[in-house]
C-alpha cells in the first residue's frame, strides 16, 4: 500500500483516475477538467471513489450560463460518473469569475439529481 492506513481518515490521490492508482488502497482518486468521466468511472469502476470534474466555465453567465445549463450539465455529471462514490467538485477550481447564483445552482442540482438518482436506483 502507498501509505500506512487509519481506517479513520480518508486518503486522496490527486492524480489522474486510471486502474493502477484504483488498485493502490486510496478511497477517492480525483480528476481535473481533462479527464474524460465515462472513462475515468468505467476504469476505477467501484474500487474507489472520484473526485471531480465539473467545468468551472458552466458557472459563469458571461459565458451564456443559466440556472437551467447549469441543472443539465450536473445531469451529464452525475450520469457519466453515477450518484455514488462521487465527490462533485470543480475540475479547475474557482477563478473569480463564476456567478455565486450558479454555484448555489450547481451545489443544489448535485444534491436533488443524486438523491434522485439514488432513490430510483433497485
Amino acid at each position: 500500500m502507498f501509505c500506512r492506513r487509519n481506517h479513520l481518515i480518508p486518503t486522496f490521490k490527486y492524480s489522474y483516475a486510471n486502474e493502477k492508482l484504483s488498485r493502490m488502497g486510496f478511497d477517492v482518486v480525483t480528476m481535473d477538467g481533462d479527464v474524460d468521466r465515462s472513462t475515468a468511472r468505467a476504469t476505477v469502476g467501484d474500487r474507489c471513489g472520484l473526485q471531480g470534474n465539473y467545468d468551472p466555465a458552466e458557472l459563469i453567465e458571461e459565458n451564456g450560463k443559466t440556472p437551467e445549463t447549469v441543472k443539465e450539465s450536473v445531469k451529464v455529471l452525475i450520469d457519466e460518473l453515477g450518484p455514488q462514490r462521487l465527490i462533485a467538485n470543480l475540475g479547475e477550481g474557482l477563478g473569480g469569475k463564476e456567478s455565486t447564483k450558479l454555484v448555489q445552482v450547481f451545489v443544489d442540482s448535485i444534491h436533488e439529481y443524486s438523491e434522485s438518482k439514488i432513490k430510483d436506483s433497485p
